[in-house]
């Protein structure tokens, strides 16, 4: 299957750090994608960027490219205010792309909103982090298959999704997962257990392996998830926490409990919530 013409969104964004703290050097988009605001909660040393994509959803053919570059010691939280839609298509492949790269000893939270799959949606989505020595990252994919909320389930269509994370260039982690028709992996034990959210947060520290004893605190913060499934493991050079549930907000919930634990241990900041969250 083969993607046609439709919506091509680029957007590219450079961060340097300054003796001001870090600063939004260079910023170009082309189509529906945009910087919604810059704000800066924690003073200059980490602004928020909120990014944008006004249709708020993709459709067959459609293309979004979204590049973010932190230069040496910059550091930057970056969200989005809204979910976004994968939308039924003909048959058309929409594509969703995500380039990430860190400097030396710089640090990112990449933080969107959920991805909202709707039945008969065609897409392919894709993150790839590369992390110089010393840069350290905490970043989340939340995926919901079908319109749980209505009573739909993903029972045609196609979604695919990779993420990608490297030290220089040692991959820490390559993940993928394809859905196609729904049946067998929304509903097999081996898959989603009939949990039409699934998500995933990575978090890397800037040097050395994961203690034990941030796994352990982790999973106290995250508790007992309401009616969904939840695990934190250490991989030495990163941390993983995997997600599955009956809805969004009950997910997303625990990937924030599970931040505001590692952001002093990764990041080296409070956990200070995006004001966007709140709405």
């Amino acid at each position: 299957m083969t993607s046609s013409a439709g919506w091509l969104g680029r957007l590219s964004l450079e961060l340097t750090s300054t003796e001001h703290g870090t600063q939004l050097s260079r910023s170009s988009h082309e189509g529906p994608l945009r910087i919604q605001r810059v704000l800066k909660p924690e003073g200059n040393d980490c602004p928020h960027l909120y990014l944008l994509h006004p249709p708020g959803g993709v459709v067959g053919g459609d293309r979004l490219e979204t590049s973010v570059e932190l230069g040496a010691g910059a550091q930057a939280l970056l969200t989005t205010p809204a979910a976004q839609k994968l939308y039924r298509s003909a048959g058309a492949r929409a594509e969703v792309s995500n380039l990430l790269r860190l400097g030396q000893g710089a640090r990112l939270e990449w933080l969107p909103s959920e991805t909202l799959a709707f039945s008969s949606a065609h897409a392919e989505l894709s993150t790839k982090v590369e992390l110089a020595p010393e840069a350290a990252f905490i970043g989340w994919d939340i995926a919901c298959y079908g319109m749980p909320a209505r009573g739909e389930t993903f029972d045609a269509g196609r979604v695919a999704s990779r993420f990608e994370l490297y030290r220089g260039d040692t991959p820490l982690a390559v993940e993928s997962f394809e859905l196609e028709q729904g049946h067998d992996l929304l509903g097999g034990a081996f898959a989603l257990r009939g949990q039409p959210v699934v998500a995933n947060l990575y978090a890397v520290p800037a040097a050395g392996a994961i203690e034990p004893l941030l796994v352990e605190r982790v999973r106290e913060a995250i508790g007992e998830p309401a009616k969904g499934l939840c695990s934190v493991s250490s991989l030495q050079d990163f941390l993983v926490v995997r997600a599955l549930g009956p809805n969004v907000e009950g997910v997303r919930e625990s990937l924030i409990r599970a931040w505001q634990v590692l952001r002093p241990a990764i990041v080296l900041r409070q956990a200070i919530t995006p004001r966007i969250w709140a709405t």
